[in-house]
């Protein structure tokens, strides 16, 4: 399985007539680091599950090339959305999202807050640490 495999498991994703595309991004995650930029495009479509399951799946994978992508999905209109988003941008654990998470923390609904502020404690101890998620601590370390 490979490049052909994820570009027809796009497809689907995209397919509005398929029933519940948000399982293709499951299946898009157990590519990992090669599907990321499938995931980006994914955090921008219309159906609030698509996007809240890429950028739960762009955490579990960690890498930090997500994270702008991530950080304007805490504006996004669904808190369902926001939730998944600071939660991975948590899991991701980079200095960088620090700041947007701090102000998430400081506006969103306390369902949303809960997670921010959890997000932003995992930042900050990685960031003390000079560590992070095992797969991702090559990417951190060559970006700090």
């Amino acid at each position: 399985m490979g490049g052909k495999e994820m570009e027809k498991i796009f497809q689907e994703l995209k397919d509005k007539a398929q029933p519940e595309r948000w399982t293709r991004v499951i299946a898009l995650e157990k590519f990992g680091k090669p599907a990321i930029d499938y995931l980006h495009k994914a955090l921008d479509d219309e159906d609030k599950w698509v996007r809240y399951m890429a950028a739960d799946a762009l955490g579990n994978i960690g890498d930090v090339r997500s994270i702008d992508r991530l950080i304007p999905l805490l504006n996004d209109q669904d808190q369902d959305v926001r939730f998944a988003t600071a939660y991975a941008l948590g899991n991701i654990g980079h200095p960088s999202a620090a700041q947007a998470l701090a102000e998430t923390c400081s506006r969103d609904n306390c369902y949303v807050k809960v997670a921010a502020e959890e997000a932003l404690a995992k930042v900050e101890e990685a960031q003390k640490s000079g560590m992070g998620k095992s797969h991702g601590a090559v990417e951190r370390a060559s970006t700090m």
